[in-house]
């Protein structure tokens, strides 16, 4: 099963109680180019035969494993059980509370070994909401800026954009784009109010994300966007509904990224997305 960079990936996250092999589905027949597999929700999503049988039957590679907050050594090596049957390069930890300090110490103490004996495995950690950029809710990953982690920690950052400020989005994170994309395993890409309300459908809200994607395919990232999103129930409820929500966040994404020229300048680029939004 070949994996594609840029890959455009659902996290199984966006659609709580329902079934993981109707995830698969609901991802494939709405375009997407893999799976985002939160363990955290799912029991079956322990099982690695299962999700093996799932990524092969619907021909949707699993790109992420995701962990919890609470990740011990037991929810560790499951994921990287997954990520062996799977063929998976990448587990993202959900950074533990401040007060959990269970989590924090198996993650600070045991971190380093797990990278070592797995070198292929991109280790990645969340940026959590906070209204200060790339600070994490542990003592020892309080950084100002993201390449402090990777340095100290040999670990990457699982970037989701709407636990951004949407300031410090435009003018540190977007402008920047290509001092951080070597560090960053994934992008969660969704669109926030002004009041924090996130993951959100892009391209109707606060977040210029058109724009970051247009930056972000001229810094040459190529590692996964997975999109992580919080639907109405009403949305939930109608399969019809949610596929039509998905597909326009396919089609955003292709408009802004896989279809975008990356050989115009700047002002060509704005003047073209312009012309096209009238």
């Amino acid at each position: 099963m070949q994996k594609k960079d840029n890959a455009l990936l659902l996290s199984t996250d966006s659609l709580p109680n329902y079934g993981l092999d109707l995830v698969f589905s609901i991802a494939k027949s709405t375009g997407f180019d893999g799976i985002d597999l939160a363990m955290r929700k799912w029991f079956d999503a322990w099982d690695e035969e299962y999700v093996q049988k799932l990524s092969t039957d619907h021909d949707l590679p699993v790109y992420i494993v995701q962990t919890s907050a609470k990740l011990n050594q037991k929810e560790l090596d499951k994921a990287l059980d997954i990520c062996q049957a799977t063929n998976c390069d990448t587990i993202c930890i959900n950074a533990p509370k401040i007060i959990d300090f269970k989590a924090f110490d198996f993650i600070s103490n045991n971190l380093a070994n797990y990278k070592k004996n797995n070198p292929d495995i991109h280790f990645s950690v969340l940026n959590p909401k906070d209204s200060k950029l790339f600070v994490l809710p542990i003592p020892e990953y309080r950084f100002s800026n993201i390449i402090d982690i990777v340095k100290k920690y040999d670990c990457y950052i699982w970037l989701d954009i709407s636990n951004i400020d949407a300031d410090l989005f435009e003018n540190e994170l977007t402008r920047k784009i290509d001092d951080y994309a070597p560090y960053i395993s994934v992008i969660y890409f969704s669109d926030k109010t002004n009041n924090w309300k996130g993951h959100l459908i892009p391209g109707a809200w606060t977040l210029d994300l058109w724009l970051f994607l247009k930056r972000l395919k001229k810094s040459w990232y190529n590692r996964p966007v997975s999109i992580k999103l919080d639907f109405k129930p009403t949305e939930l409820a109608s399969k019809d509904k949610l596929k039509k929500q998905l597909k326009k966040v396919r089609a955003y994404y292709d408009r802004y990224f896989i279809n975008l020229d990356t050989q115009w300048d700047d002002d060509d680029i704005d003047q073209n997305i312009a012309e096209t939004d009238e």
